[in-house]
């Protein structure tokens, strides 16, 4: 399957089989493509491109072409937030207010002091992806619909108390970028960051690709289906969406950004890009994501923490910087080993595993020469439960259950517009004994309501692939209908599908 590859020996690193390995996930996820690329001590010592642009083209992917790294772009907005303080126009514990006035939380008190280190951590309070639906999957939302969304969400902890991942909260990061710059994000990461690093070949968000690029399209599957379907442009063009998730990049830029980092936020040419003390600023660790004996790397890490833009963990004992990246039809993983020289970039188009269980499969070998785990084995596994198991739960949720309660009311009683503050309208409409539901943010969220058990139906979405059917239960009062509330049939649904963030209230 892999139609470009190049490979050199280095140091005396032992080094895994780049080639089997890749083709080892890829076969046994039937995925559409990846590119990856190694480098030890300054050297890229592997270079590969697998599979199609599109499934079915014919068109090969290639060491040139650009994939979305999704939230790996995070990093590159705190690279360009630690520029500014180098410049003194701003600290880390600045109030975001002091540059976003109109900038709000559920919590007064919490909206004075949030700061715009804290935009980065991910330890606001918000639960998990909250008020990614604004975007998430085809959203065409501003930066100023994000700012509004995140006064009215409803935090699930205390401010500080615990690590949830965001995606929202980098995009009103860009925003700082953007007002205290004086230059959009993207110009301002493309001038600053892409040029003087001599990521020449790298888009800041999907517009920006140029004519004659070679890029991928993004694929998604049914849960259960073996072969990825193309999808439409969805949010990795989103302008909105860059400072949180919208870089594109070929593997041989991410290099040089790997060699940037490496190198101590030194530039190939010896330009230094941020002070020596913002370089270990980005990377120290701030919130706790998890502690023990655990494997979300692979090979058992002790101890991993968020810190600004960045994940810093240990892999078998040795320290690691990384981040991984997902958007709808794409996947990405970069990983970097500081006290070896050694990093490993992988993408893939297709909303699946792939990437990064090829970069931990090789970082795991890079960091001892042993294989601790075997990384590919366990995500093809993974893959094969998960969605052998979503398929039964949609299954499943598309038919009424037998003991099923009916309707309380008429279905055109629940037929009207629905209010979320955070989120906008979402309409129920009723026509020929059937129901239907369209979420006014989204052309993809708009499908037929099948009744379930009482007041709740089931959303069962036209395009199958986003595996991301929703149970819709209607509050009713006094014989009326007042609000209803979502959550997603299938533990497989991307966190982003934040349904259960929804307070409908019905106007």
């Amino acid at each position: 399957m892999a139609l470009a590859a190049s490979s050199t020996q280095a140091h005396e690193v032992a080094q895994p089989d780049y080639e089997a390995e890749a083709k080892r996930i890829i076969d046994g996820l039937d995925a559409t493509g990846m590119t990856a690329a190694v480098m030890i001590d300054g050297k890229v010592v592997y270079s590969g491109a697998f599979g199609t642009l599109e499934e079915g083209s014919g068109k090969p992917v290639t060491t040139d072409t650009l994939f979305p790294i999704a939230s790996i772009s995070k990093a590159f907005t705190t690279t360009a937030l630690a520029m500014l303080v180098d410049q003194g126009k701003l600290g880390w514990d600045d109030p975001v207010r002091k540059y976003v006035p109109e900038f709000g939380m559920w919590d007064p008190w919490v909206a004075e002091h949030f700061t715009v280190r804290d935009l980065l951590t991910h330890r606001s309070g918000l639960g998990l992806g909250a008020g990614d639906l604004v975007m998430w999957p085809d959203g065409n939302a501003k930066p100023a619909d994000v700012i509004n969304a995140v006064k009215h969400l409803k935090p699930v902890t205390g401010f500080r108390d615990g690590y949830a991942y965001d995606n929202l909260l980098y995009i009103i990061a860009g925003e700082v970028v953007g007002r205290v710059s004086g230059q959009s994000w993207q110009d301002f990461v493309t001038n600053n960051i892409f040029q003087p690093v001599g990521m020449t070949e790298c888009a800041a968000d999907g517009s920006r690709l140029r004519a004659g690029q070679s890029f991928v399209r993004g694929h998604e599957r049914e849960a259960g289906a073996s072969v990825g379907v193309p999808i439409d442009k969805r949010m990795e063009f989103s302008p909105t969406v860059a400072p949180a998730g919208g870089i594109w990049c070929p593997s041989g830029d991410m290099m040089k950004w790997a060699k940037f980092w490496l190198d101590g936020g030194v530039t190939a040419s010896g330009q230094r890009l941020i002070s020596e003390k913002q370089k270990n600023e980005l990377w120290k660790g701030v919130t706790p994501v998890g502690s023990g004996i655990i494997k979300p790397m692979g090979g058992s890490t002790n101890l991993q923490l968020y810190a600004l833009g960045w994940f810093v963990a240990d892999m078998e004992g040795t320290p690691i910087v990384h981040h991984s990246g997902g958007a709808p039809g794409v996947t990405s993983n970069f990983i970097l080993i500081p006290q070896k020289h050694i990093a490993v970039f992988a993408s893939s188009n297709d909303y699946m595993s792939t990437a990064g269980a090829w970069t931990r499969q090789i970082a795991d070998k890079l960091i001892d020469g042993k294989q601790d785990s075997d990384v590919i084995a366990a995500a093809i596994k993974q893959n094969d439960k998960v969605n052998a198991e979503a398929k039964l739960a949609v299954a499943k949720a598309a038919v009424t259950p037998k003991d099923a309660k009916k309707p309380s009311l008429s279905l055109s009683a629940y037929a009207g517009t629905y209010r979320d503050p955070w989120y906008g309208t979402v309409t129920i409409t009723e026509k020929r004994g059937k129901l239907a539901i369209d979420m006014s943010r989204s052309e993809l969220l708009d499908g037929p309501l099948t009744p379930y058990d009482g007041d709740t139906f089931a959303a069962i979405w036209p395009d199958k692939t986003m595996k991301a059917d929703a149970f819709v239960t209607f509050k009713v009062e006094d014989g009326k209908v007042t609000g209803m509330t979502m959550k997603p049939i299938s533990d497989i649904t991307d966190f982003s599908f934040d349904f259960q963030d929804l307070n409908l209230v019905r106007e």
